[in-house]
């Protein structure tokens, strides 16, 4: 039904719009461009999308060939065994932009998981070429069809995109070679002929190719069905062929590792290895459990995880079929962690160079460069992007909020993809704690000072001996090279390389045991070095309460001044900003008895007493820390405290009273990042000291996320943590070390820790022993 062409007056007299046709948006042909050359980031970026159309398509096999390259006739045929296209076809799918036949999950034939998905490949040939020949055929068809599309006509900017018209033609087969013009099979699938190439298709430039073709089938589950090769027509050896994947060179790894989230959301982690027995598991665990701070369901849906770890210092290839160098150029043009959904790869995650770095290897690396075992601390070892091959994989069924953005250049940013992100770290950093625990197994280890120590004394007996040996041999050299009396011999070539060699291989492990020692000395410099930063850091609070403590005091007063003063009305205020005003200065003076609170502490904790190792009531101690952040606790986090369950009478411990006051206070400031996600009426800490007999134990509770499942016997390594903020690590990892520290190490206590506790959150448990005497 048509609107009426009317004009008549509205309510208020003004006369009412007249209808006087319809319209619709049109699309400048320039769009095409835009979609092809504009957004596809490279010709190799073009090149897979046209396989994976192929793939699409259920071909078995896809044949990239060159003709003429460094000439001006070079040419590029791109061709398919796939199903092929009808005119119909090519009409209704194959030239409508963005077509929605792309939206079938399933191909026909083989069943396949369609990898595209926008429609959008096909515009990627304008990247390519100048002009394209689209030759299709249908198994058992009469006539074949071809469409020949001049890209430049695109690039007339009145034109609009419908009115663009390309030659569609009838043949009767596409048994005629495009390159050799000789006769040829090709019974079913797609041709594509590309003419006036736009790049200059160099051998380095056609391994790139072969390169990038190598990493879109994932060498974990590659598809039997589905082979890509390579003709340069240059008799480029190492270039021309079918592209193989390597993957029987995996076998060659120290580690194997497997991780997976259900569709339970379940996480679970295997690790394993064909050079030992050793053998890792992540019981699974609810996402909530495992990741914190991330939801309870993870957004990225289902996942897989699977990657080889390499160090190649360690590689005993005497059980494989090849050698170092194969190992060397597999890792080469496969390291790195990528993403492949159905089987296909998610560019740009994960280059072999480094780049596409999602997971931080190099910033990581960067920040703690030293080897796995003997030089780097306890938990503080990362895998380097060179030493591993691993992919995630995805599914467009299992995880339909990964999408990729329209350029084809890696995912939608969003919560699915920083869950994505979340559990791949997640499964690194559970290698990277096992694998060193394992190494340090391997090599039983000893304080550094203690280490350096023994080294040296070490070094100087071997220096020593071998100075000696040397002094031997270089006598012996000497009456070699005397002759003989009565006879001409002297000593032979042999016989003085052999003492040659000897003196070479003691100066050698000279050298080498120096290295060693002052390695060793070097760390435990940095450990002084970190301790007198510590120091300073003490220092600094210190004088920082000081100051405060007085700036406090002047500022409160000054507030009770202003408000006794507006009581009395010395000064005149108006009514309507008389209570503001004095809700104000309460606020002002209650502050500033908070940061006064704070200072004091501070001056306290710092207090000579507490820095020299005596008796004192560990129960006190631990009531005054609460109670020096009772207000911080309480009324700015809304936490509930219950520190009622304490002995009758003194509670005696021999130590330094100041350790205890920092233990106490990191387990508070750990427990309320835990609390923040919680609402206020579940926010809870508690806080139990009991009689063991010869020991006390404190049992420190909160009611927050609590610990990462399998984090347990790692939280108290040094620079380990899983505290993050919008993805970036926000923590130190120092603050249980240091109490694990000053439990064990200063006080010759025991700590450990559960991920669920009482309160559901995490749990502490301390065992102290009493003090021997008053």
């Amino acid at each position: 039904m048509s609107l009426p062409n009317t004009s008549a007056e509205n309510d208020n007299g003004e006369a009412k719009p007249t209808l006087i046709g319809k319209a619709s948006f049109s699309v400048s042909s320039r769009v095409a461009l835009q979609l092809g050359r504009e957004s596809i980031s490279s010709s190799i970026t073009a090149i897979v999308e046209l396989v994976k159309n192929a793939y699409d398509a259920d071909a078995d096999h896809v044949r990239i060939r060159f003709a003429n390259l460094g000439t001006r006739e070079a040419m590029m045929v791109i061709e398919d065994d796939g199903v092929g296209m009808s005119v119909e076809t090519l009409r209704n799918h194959w030239l409508v932009i963005g077509t929605d036949n792309k939206a079938k999950r399933r191909t026909t034939g083989k069943k396949r998981t369609v990898t595209g998905e926008k429609g959008l490949g096909r515009l990627g040939l304008d990247r390519l070429c100048a002009r394209t020949e689209v030759e299709s055929i249908i198994l058992d068809s009469k006539d074949g069809v071809r469409l020949d599309v001049v890209w430049r006509r695109y690039e007339d900017t009145q034109a609009r995109l419908e009115t663009i018209e390309h030659d569609i033609y009838t043949i009767q087969n596409l048994n005629l070679d495009p390159i050799t013009q000789n006769q040829c099979k090709f019974s079913h699938g797609t041709r594509l002929v590309l003419h006036e190439l736009k790049d200059d298709w160099t051998r380095d430039v056609v391994e790139d190719l072969r390169d990038e073709l190598a990493l879109l089938l994932s060498p974990f589950n590659a598809q039997n069905d589905f082979q890509i090769t390579i003709e340069s027509g240059m008799e480029w050896s190492d270039v021309d062929g079918p592209i193989a994947l390597p993957a029987a060179v995996l076998k060659a790894a120290n580690w194997k590792v497997v991780a997976t989230l259900d569709d339970a959301d379940y996480m679970e982690i295997q690790m394993s290895s064909q050079r030992h027995d050793t053998e890792y598991r992540f019981k699974p665990a609810p996402w909530s459990e495992a990741i914190k701070k991330m939801g309870d369901k993870p957004r990225c849906g289902p996942l897989r995880m699977e990657f080889h770890v390499f160090i190649r210092s360690h590689n005993d290839l005497s059980e494989h079929d090849f050698d170092r160098s194969e190992i060397a150029s597999f890792i080469k043009f496969n390291q790195g962690i990528r993403i492949y959904r159905d089987g296909f790869r998610v560019k740009p995650y994960g280059e072999p160079d480094g780049s596409g770095d999602w997971l931080r290897f190099a910033y990581q690396r960067m920040q703690n460069p030293d080897g796995v075992a003997g030089k780097a601390k306890p938990g503080a070892w990362r895998l380097g992007h060179n030493q591993v091959v691993g992919a995630v994989f995805i599914t467009h069924d299992s995880n339909p909020e990964l999408d990729d953005q329209t350029n084809r250049e890696g995912l939608l940013q969003g919560k699915a993809f920083e869950h994505l992100q979340a559990f791949a770290e997640k499964v690194i950093q559970w290698f990277q704690l096992h694998h060193q625990t394992f190494e340090i197994g391997r090599k039983a280890t000893r304080a550094p000072i203690e280490k350096a120590e023994d080294k040296a004394k070490e070094s100087m007996s071997g220096a020593g001996e071998t100075l000696k040996k040397i002094e031997t041999l270089a006598g012996k050299i000497s009456e070699m090279l005397k002759p003989t009396v009565g006879t001409d011999r002297s000593p032979s070539a042999e016989e003085i390389q052999k003492a040659t060699a000897e003196i070479q291989t003691g100066l050698e492990k000279a050298r080498s045991d120096y290295e060693e020692t002052a390695k060793l000395f070097k760390q435990v410099e940095e450990q002084k070095d970190t301790m007198a930063n510590l120091a300073s850091l003490g220092i600094l609070a210190a004088a920082f309460g000081h100051e405060t403590l007085d700036w406090t005091v002047t500022v409160a007063e000054n507030a009770d001044d202003v408000r006794a003063n507006l009581t009395n009305k010395t000064f005149m205020v108006p009514p309507s900003e008389e209570e503001r005003l004095d809700r104000v200065l309460r606020d002002m003076a209650g502050e500033a008895d908070k940061v006064r609170k704070f200072a004091q502490f501070t001056i306290d904790n710092l207090n000579r007493r507490k820095r020299i190792k005596r008796n004192f009531c560990l129960k006190e101690t631990v009531l005054n820390v609460f109670s020096a952040f009772e207000e911080v606790i309480k009324i700015h986090r809304n936490t509930d405290v219950d520190v009622s369950e304490m002995p009758n009478g003194k509670c005696m411990i021999y130590a330094f009273q100041m350790d205890w006051e920092s233990v106490v206070v990191n387990l508070i400031t750990n427990a309320l990042w835990a609390l923040e996600d919680k609402p206020a009426k579940d926010r809870r800490i508690k806080a139990v000291l009991k009689d063991a007999g010869d020991s006390w134990v404190l049992t420190f509770d909160d009611s927050g996320c609590g610990l990462e499942a399998g984090t347990e016997p790692f939280i108290f390594h040094p620079t380990f943590t899983t505290k993050k903020k919008r993805g970036e690590i926000d923590g130190t990892g120092m603050g249980l070390y240091i109490v694990k520290a000053f439990v064990e190490g200063h006080s010759n206590g025991s700590i450990s820790a559960i991920s669920r506790g009482l309160l559901g959150g995490a749990s502490f448990f301390i065992k102290v022993p009493k003090a021997t005497k008053e």
